[in-house]
Order: C-alpha cells, then sequence, then structure tokens
C-alpha cells in the first residue's frame, strides 16, 4: 500500500488548515492530572457507516465518540509536552508525539479494515514518544449507562471494532492515534455479477478521465469513464478467474477490489456490496471447484477420514485458523480424476460420521458443514470450513489431548504451525455476520 512517512510539521499544518469535520472516537485513561490520550481514531472528510456519538465513561477509562472539526487533531502531531484536545465534555492531556508519521493508502473496504469504509482513505500513523505510556492498568469496567468488561483492552475492542466477543486479552494498539483521509475521488461502489454480465456502479466528485478495469487470468478489459454511474461488463464465459478490479487514473490506482471469493485478498464481498449471483444447480459449484485445482482455501482427499487415520482433519484445523475453506472428498490424488466414495453406507451416515469426527479431534470445534453431491454419478462429499472466530485451532485426539497439534495453510498445502503463526491468527481475527467470504454452495 506504499507506505510512506510524513514530518509530523507538514502534518500539522495540513490539519490545521483543514476545513473539514472528523469523526473520533477516543480512549483515555485517567492520570493525576486528568485524562491522558491513550488512542484516538479519526476519519476526516467523510461520516463513517452506522456513526453515532456516544460516551462511556468509566472510574479510570473513558471512552468517547464526537463529531469535531479536523482542524482540532493538529493537536496530535505536538512534540511539547501539555497539549490538550477536547473531545465532547472531556478535557485530555495529549501525550507528545515522535516525527515522522507513516502515511499508506488503502482501498474502499479493505480486508480486516476496522471498521470498513465505503471509500478508499489514506491512513496516517502516529506513534507517542515514550512507548512506556502504552502499558494498561488492569481493571473490571462497569459504569451505569455503558455496557461491563472484565478487561479494559475488551472494551477497547467493541468501542472501535465493534467486536464485543470476550476472547481474552488484547494488546491493544501499539500508536497514539490513527486518522483516515477519506478520498472521495473516485470509488468502486456497489458490484453485481450474473453468469452473463457484471455490473459495477462507479461514486465519486472527480470521476471523469477515470479507467476502471477488469482484469482475470482468462480475459481483461476497460472503459473510459464521462461520468459516475453504472458500468456494466459482458461476461460471455463467466466472471473470470481470479477477477479484480481496479479503478485508475494514468499510474495512480484510486480503488480495487478482489472479486474471487477464494482469494485471500479479498473481504467480506457480501459487507462490501459485491452481489455473485450462484448457478441455479449447486453441482456447478463443485465442478468448478474441482476444475480450479488446490490452493490456499481448496483440498482434495480420496478417503474420508477415519478414527484410526485422521490426518485430513490437520488441514480442518488450518483452515478454521486461516480464512476458511473446503475440503472435497472423492478426488483422485491427481486432482483431477473423480473417483468418487465407495464407503457402503448412506450419504446422511458419512455425513454425520464426518462432522462428528471434526468435533471429537478439532479443538475448539470450528463452524464447519457437509454435503454430498453426485459429480459424473459418482458421489463426493464436500465439507465446508467457516473462518474461526476463536484461534487457534488444535487437532488434538484422546490418546494426545495434553499434546495439542496446530496447523496452518500455505499456499495449497498444511504445515505446523509456528508461534507467530498462532498469534497472528488471533490478533487479526474479527467477527463477521458471513461466518467465510468463501462461498462454494
Amino acid at each position: 500500500m506504499n507506505a510512506r512517512n510524513i514530518d509530523l510539521r507538514v502534518l500539522h499544518d495540513d490539519l490545521k488548515a483543514s476545513e473539514k469535520d472528523a469523526y473520533v472516537r477516543a480512549m483515555a485513561v485517567r492520570t493525576e492530572a486528568g485524562w491522558e490520550l491513550y488512542h484516538c481514531w479519526a476519519l476526516i472528510g467523510a461520516q463513517p457507516p452506522d456513526w453515532s456519538e456516544n460516551l462511556w465513561e468509566y472510574q479510570d477509562h473513558a471512552f468517547i465518540a464526537r463529531q469535531v472539526p479536523a482542524a482540532d487533531l493538529a493537536v496530535l502531531t505536538s512534540q511539547v509536552a501539555d497539549s490538550v484536545l477536547t473531545v465532547g465534555p472531556l478535557v485530555i492531556s495529549v501525550p507528545t508525539a515522535t516525527s515522522p508519521a507513516q502515511q499508506s493508502r488503502r482501498p474502499s473496504y479493505a480486508h480486516h479494515d476496522h471498521p470498513p469504509l465505503p471509500v478508499p482513505a489514506t491512513d496516517i500513523t502516529i506513534n507517542p514518544t515514550d512507548q512506556s505510556t502504552r502499558n494498561m492498568p488492569q481493571a473490571i469496567l462497569v459504569a451505569e449507562g455503558a455496557p461491563s468488561f472484565p478487561e479494559p483492552m475488551s472494551a477497547w475492542r467493541a468501542f472501535f471494532e465493534g467486536d464485543f466477543s470476550l476472547i481474552g486479552n488484547h494488546r491493544g494498539p501499539t500508536h497514539l492515534a490513527q486518522l483516515r483521509l477519506a478520498e472521495n475521488d473516485a470509488w468502486v461502489g456497489r458490484v453485481h455479477v450474473t453468469p452473463t454480465q457484471l455490473v459495477v456502479t462507479v461514486e465519486g466528485d472527480r470521476v471523469v478521465g477515470a479507467e476502471l478495469e477488469l482484469f482475470g487470468v482468462s480475459g481483461r478489459s476497460s472503459y473510459r469513464l464521462d461520468a459516475a454511474g453504472d458500468v456494466t461488463f459482458p461476461l460471455a464465459q463467466g466472471l473470470p478467474a481470479h477477477a479484480w478490479l481496479w479503478l485508475k487514473r494514468g499510474t495512480t490506482w484510486l480503488d480495487y477490489r478482489s472479486l474471487d471469493p477464494g482469494s485471500g485478498w479479498t473481504s467480506d464481498l457480501d459487507r462490501a456490496g459485491v452481489k455473485i449471483e450462484a448457478p441455479v444447480e449447486p453441482q456447478a459449484h463443485i465442478e468448478a471447484l474441482i476444475a480450479a485445482g488446490e490452493g490456499p482455501q481448496v483440498e482434495f482427499k480420496e478417503y474420508l477420514p477415519t478414527k484410526q487415520d485422521r490426518r485430513t482433519l490437520k488441514t480442518v484445523a488450518a483452515f478454521a485458523n486461516g480464512d476458511g475453506g473446503v475440503v472435497v472428498f472423492g478426488i483422485n490424488r491427481d486432482e483431477v480424476t473423480v473417483t468418487g466414495l465407495t464407503e457402503d453406507k448412506p450419504a446422511t451416515k458419512l455425513r454425520d460420521h464426518l462432522v462428528d469426527l471434526v468435533r471429537g479431534t478439532v479443538f475448539p470445534t470450528p463452524d464447519v458443514e457437509a454435503r454430498d453431491y453426485k459429480i459424473k454419478d459418482r458421489l463426493v462429499m464436500v465439507l465446508k470450513v467457516s473462518m474461526g472466530n476463536n484461534p487457534p485451532y488444535a487437532v488434538s485426539t484422546p490418546e494426545t489431548r495434553d499434546k495439542p497439534e496446530y496447523f496452518v495453510r500455505r499456499g495449497a498445502s498444511t504445515f505446523p504451525a509456528q508461534p507467530g503463526d498462532l498469534s497472528d491468527a488471533v490478533l487479526n481475527r474479527r467477527p463477521t455476520t458471513n461466518d467465510s467470504s468463501f462461498r462454494p454452495f
């Protein structure tokens, strides 16, 4: 995302000259001298989705959301002590910042964005001079008119990210402030994919002259735009594999979005306003899945796992620790030939047996769904594994309960997890109304 440094003096002058509004969320900690800023998030030039002003004031911690002039945020760049930021009824002292700040651009609905923004934005991260001020005193947070939390970082996650799940302690942000400058020139809005066409709504104040490109493995095309509105790409052979939309002007990207449900680049498509019409026959999904081959979210197996051989379930744990995925049973090791399952049992019993094995082997139990299909008159079983909300996920049998094994997905293979992989899985997890961005059914 082309990160670069920006001098705090330049940022200070830009903020002081701004006539835009800023939508601020701030967390403050009470000290002997009064409230002191712990973290500030602000969107400048656009209102965040589902915005509302709020105040959670506890004994020694306060969380506040208010609309303020962007010029007021210039104090966040101060390298002199005793700077003060007023947000609603709170007067908050601001720790000194260190120069330079870091600046980068992010597309609309960026992956793992908290909260997700419908427009592109320039992100500016400001760090405190003294990192020792980042030590958060532990306390149970209760107050009238505010939700209660067992410790402050759960409250931070709920207030700033909308995540009210209590998944344990969270180290929180290391930076003092994150400022997001909305880029309103042009952006990708709603996207509607049918079997025959792709319709993209382009919005913004300076759309004229921009170029919208549809990139795919099997084909690429683009349109020069003369106005905001809908742009239609014919899809004679359906949506191309690894499809991306690029909105650009010259050598500068204005916005982009991955449309491939199986790609790690793709954020929650439903949340991002992308509607992909499914084929009438569900088998068509599975046939397309097989034709595409194994990948970060797809694994093929010839046989169903058994109580004696549960190696397949390593991949289930890896999918749950990552972005989810599917395991297709009944596919030859050549990853092309559909051999089918030959077990002499009804498909319903095979499905139940498969789900029971997952529940008895992978802990905590991930959200899974098993379905059976007939492909070329052969029985194929598909196990969908949703992205887990409570990582890390481990494989453990009654014999090895005291030695759980953790796995992650890299490319088309499953590997034992390293400590860093597990911490990333925990810290990068976020709740979502969609259980997985991968939708094979």
